[in-house]
């Protein structure tokens, strides 16, 4: 039996899943109660009270099978139980020693709390400012309607057979509301002690339903304001940088850009799919940045972040919502691509997880991208086999401080001059030291024994500061 039950898991979790299973359970809860808000309001001795008994125990049983089937398949017991504490209570009326008191049927009135839950699972549907805060909506609606069927029933149940204040389940409820809103028992107060406990309990409600409502409309208010004031003009933005995707490694760019002289100014559009911007360790990197949420593979994204207009889009590895490698390089493949399509001249870089994958990118001509675990690979290797190694390449690879590299355009009067020559030059006039050459063609030479520069040739030295022959 034991090995049946965990076979069959996997199909009770699908069955559990679907969506028409569900808005099934959804709608035999509003069902239930209706019928026991029909069943406690009329008399005990009405002939339709047994047909009311007959549905409840029906919608009940279904209950306990579908409490069953989640108990079968949950893989944690003790978060079961937490999740569906409420939903037990509620069919608690089915066994005999509970019947037996009427009041005890107001415990199936909590699977009102369990609607809001299935409206959350569905909440992608709703516009964007409302799935912000779609849980508490849902919350101080589920208690709100549990506060007055609670009322309006209990103290129709305690207090029809002596008080005449309360006969029909009209009284019932217009007393749940009055008192729920003034905070106090309108228009009279209860007799009984069953009584009395329902409305200090509809006046207790009063004050925690108001409070959450009152930090819900707050929140609501905050965040409209908030992104009124972040209106972004996109199409005021040129020249700028494009950044696809959000990791660790965004916030060193952008910290690079800003120590960079000649990148200190440019602006920063950072295009990645997240609920909240992003938390920064150094808290003035974020008034660089602008967010735009989307999905940086979409060519409506790229464009309203002004790709025809970037001069450089660097695309990270995104890995959130459980990407897998190839995934994330597929991504980055696709953005890449993309925004070569939509301008060619933008400088785009782009980082990979397997260089077997860097073929599509040449193929697309992206002018660069790096394998960042080889890098890594490659930095440790030097730095087992070259001790103290990483204090050159961490200077080198910072604009923070000390010596960076730089690129510079070589001038006409260097044009058909060695390397030593230009070399020697650089290191006596401007402290910096030559270490190779860019020809047009992309192809580099690095400490070449004998090259003889020609036009449109770039440099590349190691310089504390960016220099100009």
């Amino acid at each position: 039996l034991l090995l049946k039950k965990h076979n069959c898991q996997p199909y009770i979790q699908r069955f559990l899943q679907l969506p028409i299973v569900n808005i099934t359970i959804g709608i035999i809860i509003i069902l239930s109660v209706i019928l026991t808000i029909v069943e406690l309001s009329i008399p005990e001795k009405s002939p339709y009270l047994l047909i009311c008994n007959t549905f409840s125990k029906i919608f009940t049983i279904l209950f306990v099978i579908e409490l069953s089937f989640r108990f079968i398949v949950a893989p944690n017991k003790k978060v079961y139980f937490q999740e569906y504490w409420l939903d037990i209570l509620a069919i608690l009326p089915l066994l005999r020693v509970f019947r037996t008191i009427r009041a005890l049927q107001l415990l199936r009135l909590l699977r009102i709390l369990r609607l809001p839950v299935f409206f959350n699972r569905y909440a992608s549907t709703f516009p964007y400012i409302l799935q912000r805060g779609i849980k508490e909506y849902l919350v101080v609606v589920g208690l709100l309607l549990l506060t007055i069927l609670f009322g309006s029933v209990g103290i129709l149940v305690f207090e029809s057979s002596n008080n005449p204040n309360f006969t029909s389940l009209e009284e019932g409820f217009w007393f749940s509301v009055y008192s729920l809103f003034a905070g106090e028992p309108i228009p009279t107060q209860p007799s009984s002690l069953g009584g009395k406990i329902v409305g200090v309990f509809v006046m207790f409600m009063n004050v925690t339903i108001f409070a959450m409502f009152t930090g819900t409309v707050s929140a609501f208010m905050v965040d409209r304001i908030r992104r009124e004031d972040d209106i972004v003009d996109w199409e005021s933005f040129s020249n700028h940088t494009i950044i696809c995707g959000w990791n660790r490694k965004a916030e060193i760019i952008v910290r690079e850009f800003k120590a960079a002289g000649k990148s200190a100014g440019i602006p920063i559009i950072v295009i990645a799919e997240f609920d909240d911007e992003p938390n920064f360790i150094a808290p003035d990197l974020k008034s660089r940045i602008q967010f735009l949420k989307d999905d940086f593979t979409k060519v409506t994204a790229l464009e309203k972040a002004g790709i025809s207009r970037a001069e450089t889009c660097i695309i990270l590895c995104d890995k959130t919502h459980g990407r897998s490698d190839q995934d994330a390089d597929a991504r980055t493949i696709l953005a890449a691509l993309t925004a070569e399509k939509l301008n060619p001249n933008v400088y785009t870089c782009a980082e990979l997880l397997n260089r077997e994958y860097g073929s599509h990118l040449d193929l697309g001509h992206v002018n660069d991208y790096i394998v960042s675990r080889e890098q890594s690979g490659f930095l440790l290797a030097q730095a087992a086999l070259n001790r103290g190694l990483m204090g050159v390449f961490s200077e080198l690879l910072t604009y923070e401080r000390g010596n960076q590299f730089y690129r510079i355009t070589i001038t006409d009067e260097w044009v058909g001059k060695t390397f030593l020559d230009l070399f020697i030059h650089i290191k006596q006039n401007h402290n910096a030291i030559l270490i190779a050459v860019s020809q047009p063609q992309g192809k580099f030479e690095i400490n070449p024994e004998r090259y003889i520069f020609q036009e449109k040739d770039n440099l590349i030295v190691i310089a504390t500061r960016e220099i100009k022959l």
